[in-house]
């Protein structure tokens, strides 16, 4: 397989980015490296990332940053970084699991995929919370239509073609940069799949961005990505589900309108329906993000009712 970059955006990480590099190595092929942007840390993370580099040819710190510049753009430095075919995602708070790059470059060459993702193993918050996603893989068509409902491969657990990334138009600065990717990915003929075997330890804490209810707020009001969501719903089931920001409001967060939920319960639906046509592992997978999907719209919008059927 082509050489591989875990890339590592690190920011106040000094207590966590030694184990996480460590985790990486420790199941990385032997060409592969790991590559960490510091993004003007407070503490001394590019410190430790050098002495670890120091000691492992295959760490290296991209640069220092002295002004934070965030997520988006950091990911996008160190994409542009990266030299390889391959490149991979990782925080510097999580833990690789030892399997994780062995199953996920298995699983590119047997599928002749564009990018692998894994299941996560949450931890977290609180010392002994430890809690696994369901362990169900996912193939290039399941994973389209359930990128319609949600973000439903992890970031942190990507590893696959770069190039992919590059013509899919890489990262944009909208909230949830990931979803907009992989949906992206999906409209250009990208092939994504997940394994069946968690490939990393995500360590959940109340002050992570997605626990905020700004960005939550953002995520909902962002047209951007609801554009690429209506997109890919016209692409695989032929409809938008409602002009506007549409069902993508509802799913991403309360504060949408009445129409706007009843066009998701609609796609929720549809999306289900579509589960029969999987083997057991992908219609299970589909059956489950439909069904979980649909309970946390119930809880933010508990007075919405399913009574409409078809395309929004």
């Amino acid at each position: 397989m082509a050489p591989l970059t875990v890339m590592m955006p690190a920011r106040n990480a000094e207590s966590t980015v030694a184990t996480a590099i460590r985790s990486i190595t420790r199941g990385l092929p032997r060409d592969g490296r790991v590559l960490v942007l510091d993004d003007a840390s407070d503490d001394s993370t590019a410190a430790v990332v050098r002495d670890l580099a120091r000691r492992d040819r295959r760490v290296g710190l991209l640069e220092s940053l002295s002004t934070r510049v965030g997520v988006v753009a950091a990911a996008t430095a160190l994409l542009d970084a990266a030299d390889t075919p391959l490149v991979a995602r990782m925080d510097a708070d999580d833990i690789s699991l030892p399997w994780r790059f062995r199953t996920q470059l298995a699983l590119l060459r047997r599928h002749d995929l564009d990018l692998a993702f894994s299941p996560l193993v949450f931890m977290g918050p609180g010392r002994f919370a430890v809690e696994p996603q369901p362990l169900l893989s996912a193939g290039p068509e399941s994973v389209g239509l359930e990128l319609m409902l949600n973000c439903a491969v992890a970031h942190p657990t990507m590893t696959g073609s770069r190039a992919a990334i590059l013509d899919a138009g890489g990262y944009r600065s909208v909230p949830s940069e990931d979803w907009d990717l992989w949906m992206r990915l999906s409209l250009n003929g990208a092939r994504l799949g997940r394994t069946s075997s968690p490939g990393l330890a995500y360590r959940r804490h109340s002050g992570q961005t997605s626990a905020q209810p700004a960005w939550k707020a953002a995520l909902a009001s962002d047209s951007t990505s609801a554009g690429v969501h209506r997109d890919l719903c016209r692409a695989v089931l032929g409809h938008e589900y409602d002009r506007g920001p549409g069902a993508y409001a509802a799913l991403a967060g309360p504060g949408a309108r009445p129409e706007q939920v009843a066009a998701a319960e609609r796609l929720i639906d549809d999306v289900a329906a579509q589960a029969s046509r999987f083997p057991l592992a992908q219609r299970l997978s589909l059956a489950v993000t439909a069904h979980g999907v649909r309970v946390l719209l119930r809880k933010n919008y508990p007075h919405s009712t399913s009574g409409a059927h078809g395309p929004g």
